[in-house]
């Protein structure tokens, strides 16, 4: 049990993570994933489907430092039933290289499991594999560019048992 006002274990110092309404995610979405377009280019359609989850790293005074939204999909090119797929993942610029994106990970494997899922996938963007790569995401198929931001994306798949985050 970690002691009083400290984070708990695999949670970087002085951050709170878990499930927050789409309203508190949207924000940081919007301006890393989609720079220079309005908070509302940031929606997706999956955010207001049955299961969805949405997640956010908040510092002490309540500031948004990451994001995640996931919900039950399964992959065209995973095992079948029992995925969840992510989407939406952001860290704050300032705030990237300490730990954010792997709790983040963590959590959603939490909720994941919590709905009996068997593995997480996403479609994640080539900036990000090396990432993906080191916490057990294998990456599947070949890449493409998505319609939107027009950015090279691959699909990365694991089972919850091989992510190491």
């Amino acid at each position: 049990m970690p002691a009083e006002g400290a984070s708990p274990p695999g949670i970087p110092a002085g951050l709170v993570i878990g499930e927050v309404p789409l309203e508190q995610v949207l924000p940081l979405r919007a301006r890393i994933l989609r720079a220079g377009r309005p908070v509302e280019a940031a929606r997706s359609k999956q955010d207001a489907r049955p299961g969805t989850l949405h997640v956010a790293a908040r510092r002490e005074d309540g500031s948004v430092v990451g994001v995640v939204t996931v919900f039950p999909e399964d992959a065209a090119v995973g095992p079948g039933a029992g995925g969840m797929r992510f989407r939406g993942m952001a860290v704050d610029e300032r705030a990237q290289g300490l730990g954010i994106g792997r709790a983040l990970i963590r959590e959603v494997v939490r909720l994941a499991r919590a709905q009996g899922a068997r593995y997480l996938w996403a479609n994640g963007r080539d900036t990000a594999l090396g990432f993906y790569e080191r916490i057990g995401f294998r990456t599947v198929g070949d890449g493409f560019v998505d319609g939107e931001m027009h950015l090279g994306h691959h699909v990365v798949i694991a089972g919850l048992d091989d992510i190491r985050a």
